[in-house]
């Protein structure tokens, strides 16, 4: 009978413990394959490559017009990719928002998000939301619509407190548009009467468009909106702006003062930022994000833009993330005063 031998191995270590240490190497190595490493982190993003950017909302929005300007120039800025634009809409920006925190962590997918109507979404507990400030990597603020509101053109309020006196003389009876309830807009009149002491009565529209024409057809005393929801009723002589809620006048509407010089600290507008979801490799997030600024910064993109009648007012990751927050808490003060 042939004596069987035990198999060779390193003195003191048991056959058991060799598997152990084996299978541990085993899947040491395999996590190195996986991970990404600095080569291919320092090439990124690799020509050929196409990039997705999800969008919340319809083509031809504020948003889409937003990410398709900033797709063009990528483009540019990185020859031999492609940048695919993706409408997400549904739901307000439910629907793409939540698409972008649940898309790839490949550094090749990333999203516009708008504020603070991302926020009303994520703090609104009726919308169980299933996303939060943590779910992104913001990579930067790109542009800004400062809040405004605004009357027909033959309205007897000439400034905003005109509108002001007027409400407050008769608590509740001056009407209000706004785009749905506990919208940006419908936050803006919540911080009107705050800060001025006052009660409106807001009328619920299911957009802008829509809140315009009931002015325009002399129902409602004024509408809540943007600056760039007026500027061509301006011009057609039809709406007068009673207030921009910015700390500066806005360049698209010349000569109407901001509501802080006529005696009331409201600041509203919609900022349109890029944001990559949670956990990208965050040497990707910043490639991007400072190819954000040299577009947002470029003479040549910005008189661009401007032509379009938008406002560049880039941030950069660190002072998103500050303004992000910053938004958070104002909008959560405010939705605390909604019954």
């Amino acid at each position: 009978m042939t004596k069987r031998t035990q198999p060779d191995r390193a003195p003191g270590m048991q056959i058991g413990s060799r598997r152990t240490f084996l299978a541990a190497a085993l899947t040491v190595t395999g996590l190195a394959l996986l991970a990404p490493s600095p080569a291919s982190a320092q090439a990124y993003p690799e020509p050929g490559k196409r990039f997705t950017i999800i969008v919340a909302g319809s083509a031809g929005s504020g948003t889409d017009i937003n990410a398709r300007f900033v797709a063009a120039a990528m483009e540019k800025e990185f020859p031999g990719t492609s940048f695919q634009v993706v409408n997400r809409p549904g739901a307000g920006v439910q629907v793409g928002v939540q698409a972008l925190a649940d898309a790839p962590k490949d550094g090749y997918t990333f999203g516009l998000i708008s504020l603070p109507t991302a926020i009303t979404v994520m703090l609104d507990p009726s919308r169980k939301a299933n996303f939060n400030k943590e779910s992104f990597i913001g990579i930067g603020n790109f542009s800004y619509d400062a809040g405004a509101i605004a009357v027909r053109a033959d309205s007897p309020y000439k400034s905003l407190g005109d509108l002001i006196a007027a409400a407050k003389e008769k608590p509740a009876e001056r009407t209000v548009g706004v785009v749905g309830p506990r919208g940006r807009e419908h936050l803006d009149v919540i911080a009107m009467e705050q800060g001025a002491g006052v009660s409106f009565t807001p009328v619920f529209h299911n957009d802008s468009g829509l809140a315009l024409n009931t002015l325009l057809g002399g129902n409602i005393d004024a509408v809540q909106g943007s600056v760039g929801d007026f500027v061509a009723q301006v011009k057609s002589g039809r709406v007068r702006i009673l207030a921009v809620f910015d700390k500066q006048e806005s360049a698209y509407a010349p000569g109407v003062p901001t509501a802080e010089s006529q005696g009331f600290k409201i600041y509203s507008g919609t900022s349109r930022g890029f944001a990559f979801p949670a956990g990208v490799d965050p040497k990707m997030a910043a490639r991007i994000g400072e190819t954000l600024g040299k577009i947002a910064n470029s003479p040549e993109y910005k008189s661009k833009f401007a032509e379009m009648g938008l406002e560049i007012r880039y941030m950069d990751a660190a002072q998103y993330n500050t303004y992000w927050n910053g938004e958070v808490a104002r909008i959560s003060s405010l939705l605390s005063k909604i019954n």
